[in-house]
């Protein structure tokens, strides 16, 4: 049995301090805001006095009704930036509130904030992906030193169709592929998760024991793209387990359905940049929208199956088409897009 106060090699007195300290966690992600939640409890946060707000305004009112220990924000709010509920925080609150720890949590570059950081007083910069043993020493390092300016954090870095692949009919240009293989990523940090784009060469085998999938649709011409993410068991589970601790299986498969409808959402307005070229590839010429035209996308509810030998009953020749394979750790995951009229 391991000697639980040097698991993550801290000492369990502070782990206990922290149960009775209050934190405020603020992100325009219901997700994010639920994993930071999670990981300060697994720190030693009790549950019930750790708050979750969604934009600005709302951090603000709570910040100003309750005495927090702890603050942490991603950079972009619903309303607002961090940035500006720092600012905040650090210039109208009274003298104790404006000394709160204040971690800011984001995907982007530190450098790009680094001086309005330093001039507010931030006390970290957590930057995503990471796990649970980095927030725990961040969490730990900022409520030790809470007067140190940010200091950097580095990156760290079902059978399906049953049926032989054929290639795509037509080349999909590299800017439509780019803009769901950048959205892959940017879902994938989410869940605190690096995805690595790997080279697709020769056929796909999609032999993951999760897959989920969901509908992009253009009513007024027609066209749908179907967004396919297929998961082996053992890599779904360890991001599943990274976050929320023992694996629950129907679990793990809601969150690879829920991890396809963020690439849709996150998709969507980067695809819009390119209507003529998604056109041109569903639509016959003689059938091709003029010049002007807009595409705009609805997004459909994700559908799901898991087992060793579920199938999802999708046609994925004879169509448009591309496919990217993603690294993580020791695993590959597979995202499929299928571009088609209906």
């Amino acid at each position: 049995m391991h000697d639980v106060s040097f698991i993550f090699g801290y000492n369990y007195s502070m782990t206990s301090s922290l149960q009775s300290k209050k934190a405020l966690v603020i992100d325009n992600s219901a997700i994010i805001t639920k994993i930071v939640k999670n990981f300060l409890v697994q720190t030693g946060f009790d549950k019930g006095n750790v708050f979750v707000a969604h934009d600005k305004n709302q951090g603000m009112m709570m910040f100003d009704l309750e005495s927090f220990d702890l603050v942490t924000s991603g950079i972009h709010l619903k309303d607002s930036t961090g940035i500006d509920l720092l600012k905040e925080i650090r210039e109208t609150s009274n003298d104790n509130q404006k000394q709160t720890p204040f971690l800011i949590i984001s995907s982007e570059e530190q450098e790009t904030y680094q001086e309005i950081l330093d001039k507010h007083q931030a006390s970290g910069y957590l930057r995503k992906p990471f796990n649970q043993e980095r927030f725990k020493k961040t969490i730990h390092d900022i409520l030790n030193h809470t007067t140190e300016p940010a200091t950097q954090e580095s990156s760290a870095p079902a059978p399906t169709p049953d049926c032989q692949w054929e290639e795509s009919p037509v080349e999909v240009p590299p800017s439509i592929i780019n803009a769901f293989t950048e959205s892959t990523i940017e879902a994938m940090e989410q869940y605190m998760a690096e995805a690595i784009p790997d080279s697709s060469k020769g056929p796909v085998e999609l032999k993951g024991y999760f897959s989920a999938w969901v509908d992009l649709l253009n009513s007024e011409n027609r066209i749908q793209i179907t967004v396919i993410i297929n998961f082996p068991k053992k890599a779904a589970c360890g991001i599943y387990e990274g976050i929320f601790g023992e694996v629950d299986i129907e679990q793990v498969g809601g969150v690879v359905q829920e991890l396809s409808n963020i690439i849709g959402g996150i998709v969507k307005p980067r695809i819009s940049e390119f209507p003529k070229e998604i056109a041109q590839l569903v639509h016959p010429e003689k059938d091709l929208p003029g010049e002007g035209v807009e595409l705009t996308w609805d997004l459909g509810l994700p559908e799901s199956r898991m087992g060793e030998d579920h199938s999802l009953g999708i046609d994925v020749n004879g169509i448009p088409k591309f496919h990217v394979p993603f690294k993580i750790k020791d695993e590959t995951f597979h995202l499929l897009v299928l571009l088609q009229k209906f």
